[in-house]
């Protein structure tokens, strides 16, 4: 009985917390939403038929049900530019359809990626498995009918040679979208790359010298980017377009880095360019050996974003796709895939080298869409986060197709995703009293208080943490100590947020006990020019090292073990040079990718001197300009913002007042309380706090009553034994007396 009572207490009191704490009952959905309950007639009127639209088409002559949701990646004021009068550049703005663009995926084809444009009649791709086609209007043909071919990449200039047929397209009902197999996107919030082209005077003239045909090829290249990066849940921008009608305004012969570096320069010039996320540079080639080259993860930092995409003679578009979204991706912190550790669902992975030249459906593998991710977390993705006017006049919201859209609070996909979501509703709204839907810094929907701690990628000392601000989902943007600031006792400087040493980097590779190699390693391996030793390579081969650049090449570290190194794929080259055991890898790479073995910029090589793209240069590159005692009084460091990032228990910006535990900078403060990422109510915690305190105490009175009526029961029982056993002995005396008489 007494155990039964209190399990009755126990349950009484978690019901009344399950309902205090508003945790979800079993049976409802977020905000009570009965499970299974169909959309409304409003909602479903929401889905406009310009958004989503669906067609038969017959794909080698079975026809073929095509689902496309409308894509949006056009600003409202795209601006051409193109020579004029006496070398000065005349804008207008660009007569392009802007709401004809979809994206979508074949019925029956789980693994499939269609773009398609409808501005007149439809032309695009259909990526089936490892199969491609092209379709395209017939122009002199009466009706609806289009031409339907296999791709071959090689060839752009018969693509319709092989399996062709003429086929007429047939819209039919749309449905809400679902989606290809395989398309969640890798973040919630979706981003956005503003995108500046310019082409050159060789690839204008390639594209047949008319500045509308020109404008129309290359949005509906920007159409098929998009179908690769929707996943990423990031949209490729075109934000203007530059055509070198009359002549080219810098060199564009020479390889692609050399061209990359021209490119640049004359870019940083053009401060209106400098306005866009990235500016590349477009150009046609009869050969080359390469595909173009980008500025590898230096997408937001403005003079270093940017590229050069090589168009190759008989390159299709759809090839040529491939090449800007591999280029991009390298500014996006994605490296080349390794196949035998890279996977995808397509026939061909985006990252692989082989992709541009393969047919079917391409994508994104495993690891390309880890190497996004940590980009993103670590803050180097800041410029994706601005959204620019892409709004299409007629364009109707789709409430369901998990893309927040304009008049759409919030978009969580179908009912039964929506019914688990604890930010948004089936309507597309957010729930009461909800503030954030995704971020570090958002908790169950709810902003995290300002000294939560929301990016802490190393350990490293040159690194800074950064807190959220208490007034959004996002983490502030990334800090860390200003390039060329002394680290490592004042042996090695701070570059990008890391102490880059040689010694730390032969200890990630090969662990615990390794360091830097003697100089004469250096000399008798990097001073081969193959790939085992060298400082760099380019279109031509393995560059050689210059005898003052030879740290500057290949790592190379002193081996501390007893036993073969085995645990990188990678051939292991080693040499004992003066009684050291030295070590390095070739990962057995073409010439024309980075070898992952060069030592890092920033690396120390020599006294006051630095690793800079494989050569030893001065520190003074770093531009480091802080005097910690003026500017900082002492108590913290300069950030790669050129502002002070006080010590805990010093007030920003000058770290010159005492306070309490503030610390951090005027971007990033109260960096001292490092508390987890809850953010509880006040009301929801002063009742968690009132019911613990008073549960045991109910229980305790309870127990207490319970106890102390047992007790008198006890104490009642045993006052009746003993009058009972005094009873019995009086009764005996009185017998015993009247046997003596």
């Amino acid at each position: 009985m007494r155990a039964l009572v209190v399990l009755v207490v126990v349950l009484v009191v978690l019901v009344v917390l399950v309902v205090a704490l508003g945790l979800p009952a079993r049976g409802l959905g977020p905000g009570g939403a009965v499970p299974g309950q169909p959309r409304s007639p409003a909602q479903r009127r929401r889905q406009a038929p310009q958004s989503a639209r669906a067609y038969s088409i017959p794909i080698a002559g079975t026809p073929r049900t095509v689902r496309l949701r409308q894509q949006v990646f056009l600003p409202e004021d795209l601006r051409i530019y193109t020579d004029g009068r006496g070398g000065l550049a005349k804008s207008e703005l660009a007569r392009v359809e802007r709401d004809c663009f979809y994206e979508g995926y074949v019925e029956g084809f789980p693994v499939s990626l269609v773009a398609l444009s409808t501005c007149s009649g439809l032309s695009g791709v259909l990526q089936l498995a490892n199969t491609s086609y092209g379709i395209r209007p017939l122009e002199a043909a009466a009706g609806y009918q289009h031409l339907v071919y296999q791709m071959r990449n090689e060839n752009v200039e018969t693509p319709f040679v092989e399996n062709s047929s003429l086929a007429w397209a047939a819209e039919v009902s749309p449905e809400p979208w679902e989606g290809a197999a395989g398309k969640e996107a890798v973040h919630r919030s979706p981003r956005y790359l503003e995108m500046h082209v310019v082409l050159d005077k060789a690839l204008y003239d390639y594209m047949g010298a008319d500045k509308d045909a020109v404008t129309a090829k290359i949005v509906q290249l920007f159409s098929y980017v998009n179908s690769m990066f929707s996943r990423l849940n990031l949209t490729i921008a075109l934000s203007s377009l530059e055509l070198w009608t009359e002549k080219n305004k810098i060199p564009t012969m020479g390889d692609a880095e050399e061209l990359l570096q021209r490119f640049l320069q004359w870019k940083n010039i053009h401060r209106v360019l400098r306005l866009q996320d990235i500016t590349f540079l477009f150009v046609y080639r009869e050969q080359s050996p390469s595909v173009g080259a980008s500025s590898a993860k230096k997408l937001c930092l403005k003079n270093h974003a940017g590229g050069v995409a090589l168009y190759r003679s008989a390159m299709t578009l759809e090839a040529f796709s491939v090449v800007v979204a591999q280029l991009l991706g390298l500014s996006l912190g994605m490296v080349y895939d390794d196949p035998r550790s890279c996977h995808c669902a397509g026939a061909a992975c985006i990252m692989q080298p082989s992709a541009v030249h393969s047919a079917g459906t391409k994508a994104f593998s495993s690891c390309s869409i880890r190497d996004f991710q940590r980009f993103l977390a670590t803050g180097e993705g800041q410029c994706l986060l601005n959204r620019p006017t892409m709004d299409v006049s007629y364009k109707a919201p789709v409430c369901g197709n998990k893309v927040v859209e304009p008049g759409e609070a919030c978009d969580c996909g179908s009912a039964e995703e929506c019914r688990r979501d604890l930010c948004c509703t089936v309507g597309c709204k957010r729930r009461k009293g909800v503030q954030c839907l995704s971020g570090p810094c958002c908790w169950k929907c709810k902003f995290a208080k300002s000294s939560t701690l929301c990016r802490t990628s190393s350990e490293d000392e040159c690194e800074l943490k950064e807190y959220c601000n208490g007034t959004s989902g996002e983490c502030t943007a990334n800090q860390w100590v200003m390039d060329g600031h002394p680290c490592s006792r004042n042996t090695a400087f701070c570059y990008r947020g890391a102490c880059q040493t040689a010694d730390k980097q032969c200890q990630d590779i090969f662990g615990k006990g390794a360091k830097n190699g003697p100089l004469a390693c250096y000399e008798e391996i990097n001073g081969q020019r193959d790939r085992m030793g060298h400082c760099g390579s380019n279109h031509s081969g393995y560059q050689s090292c210059a005898w003052k650049d030879l740290q500057c090449g290949k790592l190379i570290c002193e081996y501390p073990g007893n036993v073969p190194f085995t645990k990188e794929k990678a051939a292991v080259i080693y040499t004992r040079v003066q009684n050291t055991l030295c070590i390095t890898l070739d990962y057995m790479r073409p010439p024309m990718e980075r070898d992952p073995m060069l030592v890092k910029d920033g690396t120390v090589c020599g006294d006051h001197k630095i690793c800079m793209n494989q050569k030893c240069v001065s520190a003074a590159v770093l531009n480091y300009d802080c005097d910690i005692k003026k500017k900082c009084n002492n108590h913290g460091v300069c950030n790669n913002k050129g502002t002070c990032h006080c010590h805990a228990g010093w007030k920003p910006p000058n770290c010159q007042e005492k306070a309490g535990k503030q610390g951090g900078s005027k971007d990033s403060p109260l960096s001292a309380d490092e508390a987890g990422l809850q953010n509880k109510d006040p009301l929801k915690m002063w009742l968690l706090l009132t019911f613990c305190l008073f549960v045991p105490v109910l229980i305790g009175v309870i127990l207490l009553v319970v106890k102390r009526k047992e007790l008198r029961q006890c104490l009642y029982t045993e006052q009746l034994e003993i009058d009972e056993f005094e009873d019995k002995e009086s009764t005996e005396e009185e017998g015993s007396v009247v046997d003596a008489q």
